[in-house]
């Protein structure tokens, strides 16, 4: 988490769907509350996030390279990336995916890349598993520097999670569009920021996302609620400076998910949840898209 290269999406791709999300902190142990059932609500993951009955925030890029929702599975409630012999039953009690629905804008690039994937039963909420909070605008979030963004991926651009693979945080603050365009038209790499992406880092570089964290929440507390502000998708290398890690913007797919949650419900009015798939690269057994990396 922090130091990535290329831009393609961050193949940061999380091991496993389903970070431990205590009291609906980005990561295990961090204060606040998950949200209300009265709104729009994700139990977060790593590679994913998860609302009360809409679903979990990943990756649509990497579903894309594999569309077939019985290849998928969802796990949630750990903070290791890997099983081990304390937590073998967890591991072996993973959630199926019913149906992946893909935003009708997306495209295969790294603009709307996102992806809902509807779960075969419903989700058990605990002291490790909460919904986060969405919401229909980030404005009130723009320019915080107190975010978090919690992965599995690579501790720098060379340099991969290390056994016995516990989930990481970094505090990063959300960058306005027009800071992220001037800062990625430096050279030597120059893009355009536009569409649902959202930047957030630190320009001096340093904080960041990795390769190995695609699809993972970037998290805000407001009011003692954290709320979903973006998901993990591409970037720069890791950590460089004037290279913030690029997100997507969950609250411009607000009202689409807010449909197909109204629509699921008409259908199938017992509890269950939806997964929003953001981007990854492509999947292995845990979600791990890879990520493509910039040879010199």
């Amino acid at each position: 988490m922090a130091a990535r290269v290329l831009v393609l999406p961050r193949g940061r791709s999380s091991p496993a769907l389903g970070q431990e999300e205590a009291e609906g902190a980005p990561s295990a142990g961090r204060g606040g509350h998950g949200c209300s059932s009265r709104g729009a609500a994700a139990g977060a993951a790593v590679g994913a996030s998860g609302t009360r009955d809409a679903g979990v925030a990943g990756s649509g890029r990497a579903v894309s390279r594999n569309n077939d929702p019985y290849e998928w599975t969802v796990q949630f409630g750990e903070l290791s990336a890997m099983p081990s012999i304390w937590n073998l039953q967890a591991y072996y009690n993973r959630y199926k995916v019913d149906e992946i629905i893909f935003s009708p804008k997306y495209l295969g690039a790294s603009a709307y890349d996102i992806a809902m994937l509807r779960l075969s039963s419903a989700v058990t909420y605990n002291k490790y598993i909460q919904p986060i909070c969405v919401l229909a605008s980030s404005i009130d979030f723009q320019n915080r520097s107190d975010c978090w963004v919690t992965g599995w991926g690579d501790i720098q651009e060379d340099q991969e999670l290390p056994s016995p693979y516990i989930l990481q945080e970094v505090q990063v603050g959300i960058i306005n569009t027009t800071m992220c365009n001037y800062l990625f038209s430096q050279s030597p790499f120059r893009y355009n920021i536009w569409g649902d992406m959202v930047c957030a880092g630190d320009p001096q570089g340093g904080k960041d996302s990795c390769f190995g964290d695609s699809g993972g929440p970037l998290a805000c507390e407001r009011k003692g609620l954290w709320y979903q502000v973006g998901i993990v998708s591409w970037g720069v290398g890791c950590g460089r400076p004037n290279r913030p890690g690029v997100y997507t913007n969950v609250s411009l797919h607000f009202e689409w998910m807010r449909t197909l949650i109204a629509r699921s419900s008409i259908h199938r009015p017992d509890p269950w949840l939806l997964l929003l798939c953001l981007p990854l690269l492509w999947s292995t057994p845990f979600l791990q898209p890879s990520r493509v990396q910039q040879s010199s």
